[in-house]
């Protein structure tokens, strides 16, 4: 899948610049692999504590990498479940 998707989304991604995304009125959740090397930490987190949201966090997932919702199926669940699904009720 991913030798089809990024070549084809790659040069559209390149020209979007998250960073200038400031503030938002809808609450956000990262969830992120420990060990991800196409998404890698050093770029979320900076920016999601800059950003300005009703709500923000920042979910690991220790045994993952960029695939965490089928390398840890269960704990993603989880998340959706207990620390999402919330959030999206109350917002």
């Amino acid at each position: 899948m991913g030798q089809l998707s990024v070549p084809a989304l790659l040069p559209d991604m390149r020209r979007v610049d998250h960073t200038a995304i400031r503030q938002v009125r809808y609450p956000v959740f990262m969830l992120l692999g420990r060990h991800d090397l196409t998404t890698p930490s050093s770029v979320i987190e900076p920016w999601l504590e800059k950003l300005q949201a009703p709500l923000k966090q920042l979910v690991w997932f220790e045994q993952s990498a960029h695939l965490a919702p089928h390398e840890e199926p269960g704990r993603f669940l989880m998340a959706l479940v207990q620390q999402v699904r919330p959030a999206a009720l109350q917002h």
